[in-house]
């Protein structure tokens, strides 16, 4: 996490130091733990390679009627899991995280076919289009209508198949070098606010 913090800052200075033009853009989720589509969690581990019997354990401990986790090999107290995995378990941020990994995906597709060009710093070895802060997420890419399309449809998409709800009236767009009648035109293509 606070690689990303780093790279933030880095990219941030580079970009205000060369006079080049990005955006960023904050997303917002609503209710980010409660509304995860269980299959697709199960999907993601599948495919970032964690073992069938791991998976099956996550799913026990998501669809049982009552769940313990062992701590240093002391039971905690049971609870009762519901749909979605909620905010106050430990284990959920373990599980956001892994399902924002399809997110990450969707991005470096969109890279791969030139429809989202984000933003490389320190010399331009260090591709810092989408970073990930536990449950915040954050854009960074060039200065480009074409740019600001492609995010509006990687997290529609990502929208759907998560059934992660994105909330664009909470999420903000920052402009560096941007000039602000093009922000503003940006921000209203997202249904977005733009950062003060």
């Amino acid at each position: 996490m606070l690689d990303s913090v780093l790279v933030v800052n880095k990219a941030v200075e580079e970009i205000r130091r060369y006079g080049r033009r990005s955006l960023c853009l904050k997303v917002d989720y609503e209710k980010a733990y409660d509304s995860i589509r269980w299959d697709f969690l199960f999907d993601m581990l599948h495919k970032l390679g964690f073992h069938n019997k791991w998976i099956m354990w996550v799913k026990g401990c998501l669809k049982s009627a009552s769940v313990s986790v062992l701590v240093n090999r002391s039971p905690t107290t049971e609870f009762q899991p519901s749909r979605g995995v909620e905010a106050r378990r430990s284990l959920n941020l373990l599980f956001f995280l892994i399902v924002a990994e399809g997110l990450v995906g969707l991005v470096r597709q969109a890279i791969k076919a030139n429809l989202l060009k984000g933003v490389k710093v320190v010399r331009n070895e260090v591709e810092a289009s989408k970073l990930q802060f536990v449950v915040d997420t954050l854009f960074i890419c060039e200065d480009a209508y074409n740019n600001v399309m492609s995010m509006r449809t990687i997290l529609r998409c990502y929208e759907l198949a998560s059934n992660l709800k994105i909330n664009f009236h909470n999420s903000k767009l920052a402009g560096i070098n941007v000039e602000s009648n093009a922000l503003e035109i940006y921000a209203k293509s997202l249904n977005c606010t733009i950062m003060g």
